[in-house]
């Protein structure tokens, strides 16, 4: 009969081989070699992604964010392609997509996951049912401030406007108010609806930038809850192309609910010594307890830890997706 002494000696023997494997594998690709050619020929996106040095930006690319001209999303835009880049404003994260798939737009912003606030809510969704590619991430430190119109002061305010998220980020400062708390599209929005009723009893949460530019007085600055509050973007393209010195890749698969399906999917990232940096599972439309799970992992497209890794997901898991690298 077995006994947890016989299971800490096996897990004790996977544990030094797996060190052995990473070791192996590490000196591989020092060497410039690729025992995992063949693997790599039979992935399905080897021949949809081109491998380019760097993305096509010129003077007649235009990128499409969301919101309007003081949205964090306007600042990731101009901090990733420059203060000079064509650019056009929507109302809703899907209008991004839409203008990309439509050609009126060549790349664009959206928002992934804030450090204070968790993941923001349906992007990987619309993701993972568009055809568009991740290309690039960039962050942007959130420094929300109260907002109010010329001469109101924090005693005036009984309604406060933002981003659902503007609002969660700062729940701390808020929980002190008794404050109406409204959701809008975008913390800009906020910025422009509170100027344009003229309302001493309205405020907006939303970046200074944003008070500046619709004219608003500053009445508090600093109110989220964590000084290190950071929202994460991707950039997003129509192309299929991926940056020959990208460190990361986006994947999505989804698995049948088995016990220990995640688990085994997983030991490909890890047999390969490669660092699972994201991961986040959406509920399966129609299916119970049947996940679609996104990936994000450190890695490169010529890298054979990397083509490992992604052979063994793929041939594991069902509805597997290269949604980008960057």
């Amino acid at each position: 009969m077995y006994t947890i002494e016989d299971l800490r000696s096996v897990e004790k023997e996977i544990a030094e081989l797996s060190e052995v494997r990473k070791k192996i594998m590490s000196e591989i690709a020092v060497s410039g070699g690729n025992v995992f050619a063949e693997d790599a020929e039979k992935l399905p996106w080897r021949a949809d992604f081109k491998g380019v040095n760097s993305l096509d930006i010129n003077e007649d690319t235009v990128v499409a964010y969301q919101g309007v001209p003081g949205a964090y999303s306007h600042q990731a835009m101009f901090k990733f392609f420059g203060d000079d880049i064509k650019n056009i404003n929507v109302e809703a994260f899907e209008d991004v997509i839409d203008v990309i798939n439509s050609g009126k737009a060549d790349y664009g912003v959206l928002p992934i996951e804030n450090s204070s606030a968790g993941f923001v809510n349906g992007i990987y969704d619309m993701v993972g049912k568009s055809n568009l590619t991740v290309v690039g991430e960039d962050q942007v430190h959130v420094a929300h401030a109260l907002l109010g119109v010329p001469g109101a002061r924090i005693s005036d305010i009984r309604q406060v406007y933002s981003h659902p998220q503007g609002l969660m980020q700062c729940k701390d400062f808020l929980d002190t108010t008794d404050w109406e708390r409204i959701n809008v599209a975008n913390t800009a929005v906020a910025a422009q609806k509170v100027i344009n009723e003229q309302d001493r009893t309205h405020a907006a949460i939303a970046s200074e930038l944003a008070g500046r530019i619709y004219g608003l007085d500053i009445l508090k600055k600093g109110i989220v809850n964590n000084n290190n509050n950071t929202t994460r973007f991707i950039i997003l393209a129509r192309g299929k192309m991926y940056v020959k010195s990208g460190k990361n890749v986006i994947i999505s698969f989804s698995l049948p609910h088995e016990s220990g399906t995640l688990y085994n999917i997983l030991s490909n990232i890890n047999l390969n010594g490669i660092n699972l940096t994201n991961i986040e599972s959406r509920p399966l439309k129609g299916k119970t307890w049947e996940y679609k799970f996104f990936v994000t992992m450190e890695g490169n497209m010529d890298d054979p830890r990397t083509i490992s890794a992604l052979s063994g997901i793929y041939r594991d898991s069902l509805d597997f997706r290269l949604i980008g690298t960057y």
